[in-house]
């Protein structure tokens, strides 16, 4: 898979034959398409495994001790720093999905529904233990993942690829404090 994922991410779908990943893997071709069918369900079964999904379901936890901001904002900055190391692989996916939309479905939309599922889980733990208000949980779940992903895709995919700590620590506190209070006059 790392072989595959490195090939992948330096040439592309389209630039990586399925010879070159089995050179590289020190593997027969023929293992290739036994254990994968196609180079299509390869790249797709290597999208789900480097993607961090499990990384972060492992060390999220809404159920913790605090107010709902703490939570929010703890958890935010574990997802913030597990995306930041792995960025290179959601340069890579990004970039391939567009090129190949029928690569989405299963690769892009699957693994977003799970990380959707797992929040919208996390969100309905707060909501039972008092901590917000009682609301769609998966409505909540899309609304903090909007935020945390965009902030994401700004200052470090597409932006800069960094800010400053204080200022990333001032936006998570001020995002927590508005979905949770809201922003209006009351």
């Amino acid at each position: 898979m790392t072989a595959a994922f490195e090939l992948f991410a330096e040439k592309g779908f389209d630039g990586t034959t399925t010879r070159s990943i089995a050179e590289r893997a020190d593997v027969n071709e023929v293992t290739l398409f036994r254990t994968f069918g196609s180079k299509e369900a390869l790249f797709r079964q290597v999208a789900k495994d480097m993607l961090p999904l499990r990384r972060i379901k492992a060390g999220v936890d809404f159920g913790a001790e605090g107010t709902a901001e703490e939570v929010l904002v703890r958890n935010a900055r574990l997802v913030l720093d597990v995306l930041k190391e792995n960025r290179h692989i959601f340069m890579m996916l990004v970039g391939e999905l567009w090129r190949h939309p029928e690569l989405k479905e299963e690769v892009g939309v699957e693994v977003f529904d799970q990380a959707v599922q797992f929040v919208t889980a996390q969100m309905q733990v707060m909501i039972e233990d008092g901590r917000l208000r009682n609301v769609d949980p998966f409505v909540a779940a899309r609304s903090w993942m909007g935020m945390v992903q965009s902030h994401f895709l700004l200052n470090y995919l597409i932006g800069p690829g960094n800010i400053d700590p204080d200022a990333e620590d001032r936006l998570l506190r001020g995002w927590a404090d508005i979905f949770v209070n809201g922003a209006g006059r009351g």
